[in-house]
């Protein structure tokens, strides 16, 4: 009989359904979370939030309403409580989860204070803008041995628009005693190319410092690096390479 409680009946988890449970933790932990489609992924990830029930045709409803699983993590909680087997905790955990990782990230990334190439440099700001669905503009300051002084963020724009103001650069590296600096922005758009908006904007800033070192732009999972890719504009900033 299920156990009751205040007069409500809980559903208690069969045995079958506890194999099932059993089975997909063993798959998960021999071939990884990759090794299940999208639906399969919500399910899993529905077993820490939703203990009694069946939560596979719960994941199967998410899909069905949002189309996929980053979908489902990245809407609102009110929207998900609107699909059946989803209350107001499970629906706060499902949105908690890009957070959760965005914080991992910064955290392990956290402890590499110098950022002597591309690669570190990007590897350090990409977490930074994970999920954002705004461009924004950063800023790192750098001393003279490349280690990490300063993270600035300069402006957060519209969806698809910044304000590059050469002399609000200027003056967060002065601040910081930059000897280098690193700009960085994002495309919500999923386009990691530059804009003609970016180049012109790049250039002014380099004409401008001689201490900018680098640009970067990140698009979704993607970066682009200007100098890189060939298309730093020419500028007579000793320091830009």
């Amino acid at each position: 009989m299920p156990a009751e409680k205040n007069g409500e009946k809980r559903p208690s988890k069969s045995p079958i359904h506890s194999d099932h449970r059993a089975r997909m933790r063993a798959r998960v932990e021999q071939y990884g979370l990759d090794s299940l489609a999208e639906h399969e992924a919500l399910e899993y990830v529905l077993f820490f939030a939703i203990p009694r029930q069946d939560t596979n045709p719960i994941a199967h409803a998410l899909m069905e309403h949002f189309g996929s699983f980053a979908n489902v993590l990245e809407a609102a909680e009110d929207e998900l409580c609107t699909v059946p087997g989803i209350g107001p905790a499970a629906a706060h955990f499902l949105h908690s989860l890009p957070e959760i990782d965005r914080y991992f990230l910064l955290s392990r990334n956290g402890r590499r204070t110098k950022l002597s190439t591309t690669q570190e440099i990007a590897a350090y700001l990409a977490p930074h803008f994970r999920g954002a669905g705004r461009e924004k503009l950063a800023m790192l300051a750098l001393d003279d041995r490349s280690r990490l002084l300063r993270l600035v963020w300069l402006d957060d724009g519209s969806a698809g628009a910044l304000d590059v103001s050469v002399r609000k650069v200027a003056t967060a590296a002065a601040t910081a005693g930059a000897a280098g600096v690193v700009l960085a922005h994002n495309h919500p758009d999923g386009i990691v190319l530059p804009s003609k908006e970016d180049l012109m904007a790049t250039r002014a800033a380099a004409q401008a410092l001689s201490l900018l070192e680098i640009r970067l732009i990140f698009a979704g999972e993607e970066w682009l690096s200007l100098k890189d890719s060939g298309r730093m504009p020419a500028a007579e900033a000793a320091r830009c390479r």
